[in-house]
């Protein structure tokens, strides 16, 4: 096994706390619920996919760029922004919901990689 750093360990599981928060601040009132909900998703699952590529995390940013994606859809058909019609916001759930699960599972996945990687001390 190769030495890894705390670091290499650290910086992803903050990424993932700190996403995982900001859309539990999101659904418990933080911010208000309402037809801009599904933009401040977006934002939030956009900063995401870029913290994920600024480490190197590259299959927890492409879903987390396809999360941001279909909450954008979601987003711009509900709030009358384009009226694309009734499948646009359901194909926007389908791929926010895909791009949200994608990301957990693929970050709970690169952050157990490098901890099993970890050789002790």
């Amino acid at each position: 096994m190769e030495k890894v750093r705390l670091r290499a360990i650290l910086i992803p599981l903050g990424l993932f706390v700190l996403s995982a928060g900001a859309y539990w601040a999101v659904l418990m009132g933080v911010a208000p619920l309402g037809l801009y909900s599904p933009l401040i998703f977006t934002v939030i699952a956009g900063v995401t996919a870029l913290g994920a590529v600024k480490i190197g995390a590259w299959a927890p940013a492409l879903t987390a760029g396809i999360g941001a994606l279909g909450f954008a859809l979601a987003g711009v058909s509900l709030g009358g922004i384009l009226s694309l019609g009734g499948s646009a916001v359901f194909i926007g759930a389908v791929l926010a919901t895909i791009g949200v699960l994608g990301y957990t599972v693929s970050m709970v996945y690169h952050i157990g990689t490098r901890v099993y990687s970890v050789t002790p001390a």
